[in-house]
């Protein structure tokens, strides 16, 4: 079976096209391993919208805590995920304390209040997003510790405009989730985001947000020398987010005006000149 047709890529070319995309580039060999990853984190990041209240969330995240143990132990669950995982974690020693991070982290994700400061939300982006493109570095064969710093990094900053870019569909599921200091500091209140109309205080803090984002791009460019051919397939994951950031610009920074369909083409030729001339 090609590899592009497994279960897990499946559902990563389903759920989570773009890592999707920049995983075709990543070695051959190594993609089913990284199609597993991306499968798992796809698995526990559904579990809010999946579950009615947030006992029952818990406890599909305790499964997983179990199925995890069960990977490490060499005695992985018959589960569709969990088996090529099982391949994954044991053939690049994936560390067992950063997927239990990721489970950890989700639970924030089946309450329904923001994080209290935007340390909190940081440390949520790198829990989630940030071990996870960590573990993608270490699938590649990364081990230098500056570089898999960038890759966390590089995770946090995708994290972030995630959270922006989800921010109907969790308003959809009365969710908030950007830190509550930095609302305070906008003057910014629930029931402005929840209206959906256009506000300017809104506006002013996903262009902060999205200026601190430029920012720790800017940095991982400036150390690109330090990239080696596999692991800059990873990092292909900038290129993704500077288009995700013009497309905010465009908008005006209005989280109800972007058109992610319409800036499709042109991110996926940015991926493309990205991964052909080393661009970032």
């Amino acid at each position: 079976m090609s590899e592009l047709e497994t279960y897990c890529a499946k559902q990563v070319k389903k759920h989570d096209y773009d890592r999707f995309l920049i995983s075709l580039f990543a070695p051959s060999e190594v993609r089913e391993d990284l199609f597993s990853l991306y499968a798992f984190n796809y698995e526990v990041a559904k579990i809010r919208e999946a579950v009615s209240e947030p006992m029952l969330g818990e406890i599909r995240l305790q499964w997983w805590r179990e199925a995890i143990d069960g990977i490490a132990e060499g005695k992985p669950r018959n589960h569709e995920v969990v088996l090529p995982l099982n391949n994954a974690f044991h053939r690049h020693s994936l560390p067992k304390d950063s997927f239990m991070k990721i489970i950890d982290a989700r639970a924030a994700d089946i309450y329904d209040e923001p994080p209290a400061t935007i340390t909190e939300f940081e440390d949520y982006l790198g829990a989630t997003s940030g071990n996870l493109m960590k573990m993608a570095a270490f699938i590649v064969g990364e081990r230098d510790d500056h570089v898999l710093t960038m890759a966390y990094d590089m995770g946090l900053v995708w994290g972030l405009i995630g959270t922006l870019r989800t921010l109907r569909y969790h308003i959809s599921l009365n969710k908030v989730s950007l830190p509550q200091d930095v609302m305070d500091e906008y003057g910014l209140m629930k029931r402005d985001i929840f209206a959906m109309e256009e506000n300017e205080k809104l506006r002013n803090l996903v262009c902060a947000l999205c200026g601190s984002a430029g920012g720790y791009l800017d940095q991982i460019a400036g150390d690109k020398k330090y990239l080696n051919k596999d692991v800059r397939s990873v990092f292909l994951l900038s290129a993704l987010s500077r288009s995700y950031l013009n497309m905010f610009k465009k908008a005006d920074y209005s989280p109800f005006k972007i058109n992610e369909k319409a800036t499709m083409f042109p991110r996926q030729c940015r991926l493309f000149f990205s991964a052909l001339f080393g661009l970032m």
